[in-house]
């Protein structure tokens, strides 16, 4: 069995390894780890997981790591209950300080690994494609995905929505985070606000 060779490929892209200004601030190289729910988030030791695995990411040389997504509240998440309606199993979310606490351990365990590398946390309020009782959205509309009819919000409740959201900008940046990722795609919350068949609100 041949050893393989390792390519020195500095040549050929020299742009990806310098550094990128963003204005407020410099990312080390333009090699970014994009969001993905790693699993690792909802497990009892999760965040002891989520440390491992992401500071071997940053001791790779990575320039920057987005976690995967993260709620800012209970009805932005997923939830599985038992027949009497007690929580089974929910999804992570950041909107007090204990929870910040956890990921301050996330974040620590990046940054020891590689001091340099920005490390961003991702926003995820899954609107209608939540899976809870307590799922939001702009209007009673159900997902073709989901077996669940959203509550419709009133403009209380956009005002918790936003309020949430600042709230889970301000507990990452507590808990050592570079930065945050608002995600607004992919028929979550915010898109929901922008298209036609899921805003029926006049």
């Amino acid at each position: 069995m041949g050893t393989a060779e390792l390519i020195d490929t500095r040549a050929d892209y020299p742009r990806l390894f310098e550094p990128l200004d963003l204005g407020f601030t410099t990312i080390k190289n333009r090699s970014i780890m994009g969001s993905m729910h790693t699993g690792l988030e909802e497990m009892p030791d999760g965040f002891e997981r989520m440390a491992a695995f992401y500071a071997e990411r940053a001791a790779g040389g990575i320039g920057m790591i987005i976690t995967g997504g993260i709620s800012p509240n209970e009805e932005g998440g997923v939830a599985v209950y038992d027949e009497d309606g007690n929580p089974l199993f929910s999804a992570s979310k950041l909107n007090t300080d204990r929870e910040a606490e956890g990921h301050r351990l996330v974040t620590n365990a990046v940054h020891a690994a590689d001091p340099d590398v920005k490390f961003v946390m991702q926003i995820l309020h899954m609107g209608p494609l939540a899976h809870n009782p307590h799922l939001v959205a702009p209007s009673k509309v159900r997902s073709r995905i989901s077996r669940l009819t959203p509550n419709e919000l009133d403009a209380e409740g956009i005002e918790k929505q936003i309020a949430d959201h600042a709230n889970c900008a301000r507990l990452a940046q507590q808990a050592g985070y570079d930065g945050v990722e608002i995600i607004g795609s992919a028929g979550y919350l915010l898109s929901t606000f922008l298209v036609e068949k899921t805003n029926q609100r006049t």
